[in-house]
């Protein structure tokens, strides 16, 4: 069944003031927020700029502010997000500089990214939801039967949700930010090599560092991935804390 959907959008081009338009989107009832946001460039305006790629969480392309919370478009239904409300109400990420529209210029967050060491792929789990799936058998060019293990994606999407979420990262865009320093955090974990674990600690220990951060946990609490970046800057402020103790009796 098709259904009627309000939706005020955020609208600017550069030299322009920011403001929001209204429109109404025709989409199935079973359709998600991203299928209206895509509604507003099909039925109404065709230079309405935004982004989105895989339509399912993978990519974090798409991500906007949804009603006042950082969410991923993709996989919000419809239906949720006008729950009680007139109209859906759709901003570009907070703490981006603006580009047009829904989109924001994520450059010097990928660059951040880069810089800390972001792990991309991990070892799988041995279980997911109680069934085995870690190794998988497989014949060899020999035509003997091997055994391989999976590795998966990390968690992290680099979606932006948890920058645009951050009180930190409204005050200052210097800060490393809840994404990087979780990279961090993932990086010393899975590094063997003693010297770029304490370049990546140093880099958390800077003053742009863990010690900027609020400890708000926004970004724990914004993120679709479960990635928890508040709960990877209190450990990488622990091991930080840990060494430079360590550090001190060893000198003493």
């Amino acid at each position: 069944m098709a259904i009627q959907v309000p939706i005020k959008v955020f609208r600017y081009r550069p030299g322009t003031a920011p403001h929001f338009e209204r429109y109404q989107v025709t989409v199935p009832d079973d359709a998600t927020v991203i299928d209206v946001i895509e509604g507003v460039w099909a039925e109404h305006d065709r230079n309405f700029m935004f982004r989105h790629a895989c339509h399912h969480a993978s990519c974090g392309t798409c991500a906007v502010r949804l009603n006042g919370y950082e969410r991923l478009p993709c996989i919000v239904p419809v239906t949720e997000a006008l729950a009680g409300r007139q109209e859906l109400v759709v901003e570009p990420l907070r703490n981006f500089p603006l580009v047009g529209d829904l989109v924001v210029d994520v450059a010097g967050f990928f660059q951040k990214q880069a810089a800390s060491g972001l792990v991309i792929t991990r070892a799988a789990e041995a279980t997911l939801s109680g069934q085995p799936f870690a190794h998988s058998e497989l014949f060899s060019q020999a035509g003997a039967l091997e055994e391989r293990a999976y590795n998966r994606f990390e968690n992290c999407i680099e979606c932006g949700i948890c920058i645009s979420a951050c009180p930190t990262m409204a005050a200052t865009d210097k800060f490393w930010g809840p994404a990087a320093l979780a990279g961090i955090r993932r990086a010393t974990l899975t590094t063997g090599d003693c010297q770029e674990k304490a370049a990546l600690l140093a880099l958390a220990d800077s003053e742009q560092g863990v010690w900027r951060c609020h400890s708000a946990f926004e970004c724990t609490e914004s993120c679709p991935q479960d990635v928890d970046p508040g709960g990877a800057i209190m450990s990488l402020r622990r091991e930080i804390v840990g060494r430079k103790v360590k550090h001190l009796f060893g000198a003493g």
